[in-house]
């Protein structure tokens, strides 16, 4: 298929916005399961570190958990926190999904001549 830095780098972010976004339902699925801990994804640095060396499949995303406080059945999952969370990385979705778009859109322009 055709590859460059900047497919390459949507294909990166929405690596790490996956995993994100699979962080966050797991956090909500499991609000009510005693002693579960949310966890975390970061991947932005690592990516930016990895766009700045021209090979963004590099960047790899790293989990963790949360630091919040437990609630009183054991598991610090703030239902709330999650939710705008998820949202954050639903828009984060769709503006890669537009940028790669975009480019495709510019690639048939190319092509086809239109």
């Amino acid at each position: 298929m055709i590859g460059d830095v900047t497919f390459d780098t949507i294909h990166a972010g929405l690596n790490g916005l996956n995993l994100r976004k699979a962080a966050g339902e797991d956090a909500i699925a499991n609000v009510e399961t005693p002693g579960y801990i949310a966890r975390t994804v970061s991947f932005e640095g690592q990516l930016d570190r990895a766009i700045s060396t021209g090979a963004p499949m590099s960047a790899a995303p790293s989990t963790g958990y949360t630091t919040d406080s437990a609630l009183p059945n054991g598991n610090n999952v703030r239902v709330e926190k999650e939710l705008v969370g998820l949202t954050d990385t639903a828009l984060r979705q769709q503006l890669l999904i537009a940028a790669a778009n975009a480019k495709f859109r510019l690639l048939r322009t190319v092509i086809v001549g239109q």
